[in-house]
């Protein structure tokens, strides 16, 4: 009904001075109710309405109709958008909350990331300033890590003369990659830990496939258990007769597949955590944005919050 009440709206703040005052759909006329992490994840979606900008998920008292009808199209995206699909956990964080979460851990002191040594005071330490290392592991009785430098060398550094960041992670990639162009024994070395030399003729252990072997850049395909790492730059390490299966490194995680999943791609780079982590972050962006169209979208080459 209409009144005349000076109350303001606990949705906008407004105090109309005549309006049809509603429950609020996302709480009243939804089961469950929209919950904070939807109307957040909805509220990451490019294109999402300002009026979303400051406001709650759900009111109890009665709003104004103005905002009833802005509220009633976020209750039509939640179910579009989320619900019809399994809901959060099965559709995931949106770009912006991993975003977020990469911005809360980009200095994260751990294992098997790259550092850069910092403030060792001592002149026998000294020198080790400003040099990069890969974090192995942390004893937890003295709170040291056990770190490898470029040249083999290990050290137990504390954790406050460690930084990282992305920047580090990429100049460690770049400085190993040198190392490993130059003929490095370290680089070399590593690589060696991973790669079987091939053997020749009769003596070749996998299938004959042009551009399939150990050490080899290939393109994942036909995947359909792992449907995400489809398209994913991967490098040949070594082929299990018994099970007919290629272990294949992606920069980030090994997997073992058959070779008919496996594409040559010699022309490419082998993949580095770096290049794995760009990948993983396109194919979520782009699993992210086939996910919030309906059938008659699947082919559109973007979907808006008009959509």
């Amino acid at each position: 009904s209409r009144v005349s009440l000076l109350m303001p709206c606990p949705s906008c703040g407004e105090e109309p001075s005549a309006t049809e005052w509603k429950w609020d759909p996302l709480r009243w006329d939804m089961d469950p109710p929209c919950s904070e992490d939807e109307w957040k994840y909805l509220a990451d979606v490019p294109g999402a309405p300002e009026y979303m900008a400051g406001k709650q998920c759900g009111y109890m008292n009665k709003i104004c109709r103005g905002c009833y009808n802005a509220r009633i199209e976020i209750v039509n995206k939640v179910r579009q958008r989320i619900r019809s699909k399994g809901g959060l956990e099965k559709i995931g964080p949106s770009k912006k909350m991993r975003d977020d979460y990469e911005a809360a851990h980009e200095a994260d002191v751990v294992a098997k990331r790259a550092a850069r040594i910092k403030g060792l005071q001592s002149a026998a330490a000294a020198h080790l300033n400003g040099k990069l290392c890969k974090l192995l592991s942390k004893d937890k009785d003295t709170g040291r890590w056990t770190v490898e430098l470029l040249d083999a060398e290990r050290k137990n550094i504390k954790e406050e003369n460690l930084e990282a960041s992305k920047d580090i992670d990429m100049e460690w990639e770049i400085q190993f990659a040198q190392a490993l162009r130059s003929g490095g024994g370290y680089a070399q070395a590593k690589v060696a830990e991973k790669i079987t030399a091939r053997p020749l003729g009769e003596q070749t252990k996998w299938p004959k496939v042009k551009g399939i072997h150990p050490g080899a850049v290939v393109r994942l395909q036909g995947l359909n258990g792992a449907r995400e790492l489809n398209g994913r730059k991967a490098r040949c390490i070594t082929f299990d007769e018994n099970t007919g299966r290629w272990t294949v490194d992606l920069g980030d995680e090994q997997k073992a597949l058959k070779v008919e999943n496996l594409v040559p791609a010699p022309q490419e780079k082998a993949p580095t955590q770096a290049s794995a982590r760009e990948e993983k972050l396109a194919a979520d962006a782009d699993r992210e944005r086939r996910a919030a169209m309906d059938a008659r979208q699947i082919h559109a080459e973007d979907y808006g919050w008009d959509g």
